[in-house]
């Protein structure tokens, strides 16, 4: 029979949470067992947790998240809500994170994940970290007084002493009327792609053709009515002065918002803050964002900072706002073939819905080329497409306009053939050596099966069974479908091979 162990840093949270501080046996025993180590933390007994309880009761959790410092320089300092969190993590207390948890519970705003989140981003090997000693020294600017003695843990916030009150008070239910309304319909953003409302993270290889097909896909939603193009902010961190250039004459065109890393006094850092404002001020339904791309706005493989900005991004979502992100895959492929995420899984595990952007071939010539991408999905919450292919021509010397005019969705019919076409283009790079060898060798003259296999497997270095494969595989007249050779029968029933001609190019 399997038995739940009750730990003692569980019956401090609950002495936490009843406000039974005052007559815990076990803060008194680690009043008891704490000796002086040298530590100048406060040490951890009925007396300090007192002390720390009465300052947070002057200290408002409904300040704006911060970046985990106290600027104490302020009259009335408002961005210090990481800061407190952080300064009663370098406390070290058993009781610290029950006592933080209490205090963060009197916003509206609270959630148990951003919490943990919050509570584990900190970290005790910061080379200047906050401490207990700022939190205090807050208190007072709101009137905290030394000579306040009370220490009633319920007034942080929650003035209920019995652990079914509490969880009545967690309850959300008779609310689904009021949070109905700030649903928001269940429409695309990208038409199959990413959903108003969520978080969509797209991951492809650089070349592939992400920046290009997000603009696209945002056009087609703006020009169809569907989005507000005043309402889609664009931030484009990952591009020449010239592309950046090109990009803002479109963005003007669809009357959507360009944002660019050092112009008109923009940052990349100021979007996490942009995106936490946007929540509390109200202002975030509605609010399509496009991070261009995400390592510029967060250290992805970094899981404390990638953590940190899922929490901010989780807050924005919750508001009604709908971020996208395009970022890169690393350079291995998995074992199809297809691209990797780049960076800790946190991004993928706080997004709604990931898409990995693979480039499966490229047809043309140095001067025109044609580009077959297919987006797999990987993680939906909502009814996005499973695949999703697109094509585009990059002409040399045409502008981004014209790029972007070229693409186009594959679907229907036209899908299963461009999937055949892909197929046989990935086949053909397969086999072009041994194709080389045995076009080689009809060309020398030899031209009768036996013989044919024999003198390429010397010439391709490969094997009988491989060389007859490719020379059965390529065999017809019809070049543009890729096949290679044609034969016909000849006296004995020998097979002679010849030369497939290209179609003429006029």
């Amino acid at each position: 029979m399997n038995s739940r162990v009750v730990t003692k840093q569980m019956l401090i949270d609950l002495d936490i949470s009843l406000g039974t501080i005052n007559n815990s046996p076990l803060i008194a025993q680690l009043e008891q067992d704490r000796n002086a180590s040298g530590d100048t933390k406060p040490k951890e007994c009925r007396a300090e947790a007192e002390r720390v309880i009465r300052a947070l009761r002057k200290i408002s959790p409904d300040a704006t998240r911060g970046k985990g410092n106290i600027d104490l320089s302020e009259e009335k300092p408002t961005d210090y809500w990481l800061g407190v969190i952080w300064a009663l993590a370098d406390l070290q207390w058993q009781c610290g994170k029950a006592i933080a948890r209490k205090w963060s519970q009197g916003s509206d705003r609270y959630t148990e994940d951003g919490f943990e989140a919050a509570w584990n981003s900190y970290n005790p090997d910061h080379h200047n970290p906050i401490s207990i000693r700022s939190v205090f020294k807050l208190a007072e600017k709101f009137g905290h007084s030394v000579a306040d003695t009370s220490t009633n843990i319920s007034a942080i916030p929650d003035p209920t002493t019995s652990p079914l009150a509490i969880l009545n008070k967690f309850s959300l239910t008779g609310s689904s009327a009021e949070m109905k309304k700030q649903m928001l319909a269940d429409v695309f953003a990208m038409e199959g792609i990413a959903i108003l409302g969520q978080w969509t993270t797209l991951y492809a290889a650089p070349n592939t053709g992400k920046t290009l097909l997000a603009l696209w896909l945002l056009e087609e939603q703006i020009t169809a009515g569907i989005l507000d193009g005043g309402k889609v902010f664009y931030v484009n961190a990952d591009d020449t002065y010239r592309g950046a250039v090109h990009k803002i004459e479109l963005a003007e065109k669809w009357k959507m918002h360009m944002l660019v890393p050092g112009h008109n006094g923009f940052k990349a850092s100021l979007i996490p803050a942009f995106m936490e404002k946007l929540a509390e001020a109200g202002e975030a339904r509605g609010v399509v964002l496009v991070l261009d791309t995400l390592k510029k706005f967060t250290d992805l493989m970094d899981k404390t900072a990638a953590t940190a900005f899922g929490v901010t991004a989780r807050e924005f979502i919750a508001a009604g706002g709908t971020l996208i992100c395009l970022a890169h895959t690393n350079k291995h492929k998995d074992a199809d073939g297809k691209g990797i995420y780049s960076g800790t899984s946190d991004i993928v595990d706080d997004s709604d819905c990931m898409f990995v952007i693979d480039k499966l071939s490229t047809e043309g010539n140095d001067v025109s080329k044609v580009h077959t991408v297919e987006f797999t999905n990987k993680k939906a919450r909502g009814d996005v497409s499973s695949t999703a292919m697109y094509t585009y021509v990059k002409r040399t010397g045409e502008p981004y306009s014209a790029l972007l005019s070229s693409v186009k969705r594959i679907g229907g019919a036209d899908l299963d053939a461009v999937k055949k076409n892909v197929e046989r283009v990935i086949l053909l790079a397969q086999d072009n050596e041994i194709i080389r060898a045995i076009s080689s060798c009809i060309s020398k003259g030899v031209v009768t099966k036996s013989e044919l296999i024999k003198a390429a497997m010397t010439e391709a270095d490969a094997s009988k069974t491989r060389v007859k494969n490719v020379l059965e595989r390529w065999t017809g007249d019809k070049y543009e479908e890729g096949q290679r050779w044609a034969y016909k029968a000849g006296e004995h029933n020998k097979f002679s091979y010849s030369l497939t001609t290209p179609p003429s190019k006029s």
